[in-house]
């Protein structure tokens, strides 16, 4: 799906479209005759969810039959009759489904990491009328829910999405489902995590792989899952997984369990069904439950590199091809039920959002995939099937969430119960945009549904009892114009040219790098250079954005970048350098090595290549391909005392081919560096000046910082000499210091702060004449003093 651009075209022409379009035709978000539920996996039996049902709905008032069809098998399990609008359906154990590890929806140790011919389900409507399918499991502490996308739900290219796991429980996990729709169909899996492991039958970590290659028929399906406590790369390194195949698959992925607090076992079902990569959007608006910010937030997972992410009008992040940002809960308009977030792109993205049940209770999230808002969402809901059932169990809390145009009077959105109408309360306007408000509308029970005479997407929420939450969402994905964009002649700069395929809308405008191109405005636009172009076309007054198409330079082309987080730094800070590689160039690069002479200033904690080995100086990348983007990163630390100054890291690039330049590198990065410094002085006396043999005598000796810094590790040398004795009662040892008789170093493990003395009390007999008196000095420090050298006996 591709998006309204808002910057470019008023909100107000969408609605004056809608009210001419609405007339004509009525969209039902993820209604579709032809259905697939691919199976997941939970930990371990019945950990997760027991009691499981698929609940059936349509807005058709002829009551038609539907067919569920398991795995390959081409005879139906069971053929539900009488599905029509008031006359929901259910599928569940008292007729065929089976609780728990069922194999048909959630599959068994045995049956995980291994192509399966009887698990998943494919339900359709034997007259091809549409219906909802909407999936709900339960236990005693968890519940989930997920809703099919229909004929959206297939496609080539994917992202693994989900809540990153980082409870502390040993029934945590995350799976990816897939089922073929199509014979001869070869699925990959990548960029994971290398030290991510998947379940191999009974070996939880049995699949160690980085890439994975699985080849199913129509009706097969293979399920991946990653336990949590397997390896710590199972906590999020799944995230962003790129999954490809060569037909059209259906995915369904999610946590049985998943929990957001680390030091927490709480923990709780979050699954949902997503869209193939061309049905996915640049903005969208999430509603608010019933937790505080660190159970309320999207996770965004892009699918191209440099995705800026905007969340109310405010850049929190960029992120590259399957990297993903949780967008924080503060941004919402309030930390009430029912508040409100909008959050835009660069780039179409993934959208999920974990979210909590009931109050104080973050055993209770759930998650939802998010469809974006755009000009063309539904006007109507119709319908929600016993909104307050989870799989045979009543609800505790039932409600929905409404998303609208601002634009929309309320009085024209209108949400009925078993019929009857329920009064809306007052919108929220969420911070960044002023074209959508959104509705919590709780109590409710029974059948639902929603009208509204401009664009709409409702989702649910519900809870059971004290322990599960659960939210899906029914809106979104609907068709609009595709709008895409090829290079013809050469391919490339500056042989290529850019062209709309359908050439049939109403206007162009090209832009390049995000940036309107002044003129062109035609369905053809000849490249002035390389970058990111795309178009937006009119169609009536409704606009729409192509995706984004990168144009290469037909000659080698490396683009360096390094960066780094912090510019001037002092003793102990932590310095991270990243440096960015990106291949402009059409034709692949061979043998490519980027040489980084790290800056000996620095201590280098850890080094972490995206591509390729590390072998100072040289990030060796090998082959590198048109558009791809690799990364190098350092973990580097000042030292103590360190060198002062401004110092530049060069780093530079060797290939097979000669490298056009065309593109800008940026290969240098420079820091300054200033050491932390304090001003010791110590004062030193003795009780009596002159003394004879069997006397005592009492030193007293104070070690005073002036400053700036406050003194850390700080150590005093003061050796007693040959004819005295030390003497341990009447010596007085500060608090947090040590004094070592035998070596006469007085420890301090305490800081001295700016202006403050501290004074060591030492006794000793005399034991010798003709005594030559001992000298004090400072030992050793962490910073540097600025009168004085330690160790160096002054």
């Amino acid at each position: 799906m591709y998006v309204l651009n808002c910057k470019l075209f008023t909100f107000l022409k969408i609605i004056l479209f809608l009210s001419v379009w609405l007339f004509g035709v009525r969209s039902y978000a993820q209604l579709d005759n032809e259905h697939y539920l691919p199976p997941l996996k939970q930990v371990a039996n019945k950990q997760s969810i027991v009691q499981q049902a698929v609940y059936f709905s349509t807005p058709e008032t002829t009551p038609f039959s539907i067919e569920i069809y398991r795995g390959t098998s081409t005879t139906p399990i069971r053929t539900i009759t009488g599905l029509s609008k008031g006359n929901a359906k259910v599928f569940d154990n008292t007729n065929g489904l089976g609780n728990g590890d069922n194999n048909i929806t959630l599959v068994t140790n045995a049956n995980t990491g291994k192509v399966l011919a009887n698990a998943g389900l494919r339900i359709v409507s034997s007259n091809g009328k549409k219906f909802y399918v909407n999936y709900r499991g339960r236990s005693k502490s968890q519940a989930g829910s997920l809703t099919s996308k229909g004929a959206k739900a297939k496609g080539t290219e994917f992202r693994w999405g989900g809540i990153p796991n980082r409870a502390k429980n040993a029934n945590l996990t995350t799976s990816l489902g897939m089922m073929a729709t199509e014979n001869g169909t070869v699925v990959t899996v990548s960029g994971y995590d290398p030290n991510c492991k998947f379940r191999k039958g009974n070996a939880r970590g049995g699949i160690t792989a980085d890439t994975q290659t699985i080849t199913l028929n129509k009706g097969q399906s293979f399920v991946l899952e990653a336990a949590k406590n397997e390896t710590t790369a199972n906590i999020d390194g799944w995230l962003g997984s790129k999954i490809q195949s060569t037909k059209p698959i259906v995915i369904s992925n999610g946590g049985l369990n998943v929990g957001v607090r680390s030091t927490s076992q709480a923990r709780d079902v979050g699954i949902d069904q997503p869209v193939d990569v061309s049905s996915l959007g640049r903005e969208y608006v999430f509603v608010r439950g019933l937790g505080a910010n660190e159970t309320e937030f999207p996770i965004i997972v892009a699918t191209q590199n440099n995705t800026e992410v905007y969340a109310g009008g405010t850049l929190i992040g960029t992120i590259n091809d399957g990297d993903y940002l949780e967008v924080p809960g503060s941004y919402y308009s309030s930390n009430s039920a029912g508040a409100s977030m909008f959050v835009t792109t660069s780039r179409e993205v993934y959208a999920y959002q974990c979210l909590q049940g009931a109050t104080n209770k973050i055993q209770t999230i759930g998650m939802n995939f998010i469809a974006p808002v755009n000009c063309l969402l539904p006007n109507l809901m119709d319908e929600i099937s016993d909104i307050d059932k989870i799989a045979g169990a009543n609800s505790n809390i039932s409600a929905i969430t409404i998303i609208a145009s601002s634009l929309t009077a309320n009085s024209n959105i209108v949400v009925r119960e078993n019929g009857v109408r329920v009064a809306l309360p007052a919108p929220t306007i969420p911070a960044g945009t002023s074209d959508w408000k959104t509705f919590y509308v709780t109590g409710l029970a029974g059948e639902i549904d929603v009208t509204s005479t401009g664009p709409i997407a409702v989702g649910t929420f519900m809870s059971l009892g004290s322990n599960a939450g659960l939210a899906g969402y029914f809106s979104g994905f609907d068709t609009v114009p595709v709008v895409g964009v090829q290079i013809t002649g050469g391919g490339c700069y500056p042989a290529g040219d850019l062209e709309e395929t359908t050439k049939s809308f109403d206007a162009y405008q090209w832009y390049r790098n995000n940036v309107l191109i002044p003129g062109a405005t035609s369905f053809t636009y000849t490249p002035t250079g390389i970058g990111e172009y795309n178009v937006i076309v009119t169609e009536g007054t409704c606009s729409y954005s192509s995706k984004i198409v990168s144009v290469y330079n037909c000659d080698p082309d490396i683009a360096i970048k390094k960066t780094a987080d912090k510019s001037n730094v002092t003793d102990g800070d932590i310095i991270n350098f990243t440096v960015t590689v990106e291949s402009f160039g059409l034709q692949p690069v061979t043998n490519l090595v980027i040489k980084d002479i790290f800056p000996t200033e620095l201590d280098l904690i850890s080094v972490t290549p995206s591509q390729g080995t590390w072998s100072s100086p040289d990030w060796t990348i090998g082959t590198m391909e048109a558009g791809e983007l690799f990364t190098l990163k350092f973990v580097s630390k000042v030292p103590k005392k360190p060198q002062e100054g401004t110092f530049t890291n060069v780093v530079s690039n060797t290939q097979d081919q000669t490298d056009s330049n065309l593109s800008t590198d940026d290969l240098t990065e420079s820091f300054t560096i200033t050491a932390k410094k304090i001003d010791l002085s110590i004062e030193k006396k003795v009780d009596k000046p002159i003394v004879k043999k069997g006397d005592n005598v009492t030193f007293t000796i104070s070690i005073t910082n002036k400053g700036p810094q406050v003194a850390t590790g700080v150590e005093i040398k003061d050796l007693l000499p040959s004819g005295l004795t030390y003497v341990s009662l009447g010596s007085i040892i500060p608090t947090n210091t040590t004094y070592n008789a035998v070596t006469g170093i007085w420890k301090l493990t305490r800081d001295i702060q700016n202006n403050e003395t501290i004074t060591l009390t030492l006794k000793a007999k005399v034991t010798a004449t003709n005594i030559v008196l001992n000298t004090t000095e400072v030992f050793k420090t962490e910073q540097k003093d600025l009168d004085s050298n330690p160790n160096s006996k002054n």
